[in-house]
């Protein structure tokens, strides 16, 4: 049993010994290096890591769209060889097709269902969930930012995954509609008990949203830590107790006296 797991008994999804590199101009770089993690069903973990550190690309080894050079990746005790219909990815960018209404982007992964009434419950139950009732025959143009990024919730959770990936979904939002989303998206896993692996390089992002925090070191990748966040939502931002693990967070990732 590797580090990160000795505490999960009974864990979703399994990280063993992963290393990732890819080749450059006949060079070899390494981009992760023994990454050994465990996370249980219904955990929100956050990845968080500066900017080319090798966490997207975890991600990407985790969902299946990545082999590793090394090590492998264990979903159920079952290991990943590939991307599966039974987990999503939310990207960064928008994946909602333009040319499609609410209604029918959220619909797209159930577009084989038989039971068309089951289909119509499922679609407008995800949409009222994230909030975009009477929105149903708008089209991406007529949205904002934070409503696009809603109905890709909206779609990932109607396919009902057992495991969501999400890339810095909010990269692109201005900061109070982050905030909102981050809200949201808090209200809405603890409605659906899903399991998330969330990629972030925002330290507070990371802190508001998870109850772990996977800290990766700069390239080559490998876990510095992972810190805990045993704070109720919705989270103080001003609590000694949230200060602390973001001064805890900035000295893994090697900056200090910030905050």
């Amino acid at each position: 049993m590797t580090q990160h797991e000795s505490k999960i008994t009974d864990p979703k999804v399994v990280v063993e010994g992963v290393s990732k590199h890819f080749m450059r101009r006949d060079e070899e770089l390494p981009v992760l290096e023994d990454i050994d993690l465990a996370v249980k069903p219904g955990e929100f973990v956050c990845i968080l890591g500066p900017s080319g550190c090798g966490k997207s690309t975890l991600l990407n080894i985790v969902a299946g769209f990545e082999k590793p050079s090394a090590g492998r990746v264990t979903i159920e005790g079952e290991e990943v060889t590939g991307p599966d219909p039974r987990r999503v990815f939310v990207f960064q960018e928008y994946g909602i097709f333009p040319w499609a209404s609410v209604w029918d982007n959220v619909a797209l992964g159930l577009r084989n269902m038989t039971d068309k009434r089951k289909q119509q419950e499922t679609v407008e139950h995800y949409i009222n969930l994230v909030g975009l009732g009477g929105f149903e025959s708008s089209y991406p143009r007529e949205l904002s930012g934070g409503m696009k990024q809603r109905v890709e919730v909206a779609r990932a959770l109607a396919v009902s995954p057992d495991v969501i990936y999400m890339d810095e979904p909010f990269g692109a939002l201005d900061s109070l509609t982050r905030l909102t989303m981050r809200a949201e998206l808090i209200r809405i896993w603890q409605a659906e008990e899903k399991t998330i692996l969330f990629v972030t390089h925002d330290v507070d992002e990371s802190i508001q949203l998870a109850e772990r925090i996977v800290v990766i070191s700069d390239r080559p990748g490998r876990i510095a830590e992972v810190v805990d966040v045993d704070l109720p939502h919705p989270r103080d931002l001003g609590s000694p107790e949230y200060g602390q693990i973001k001064n805890r967070l900035y000295e893994l990732l090697g900056v200090s006296n910030v905050v």
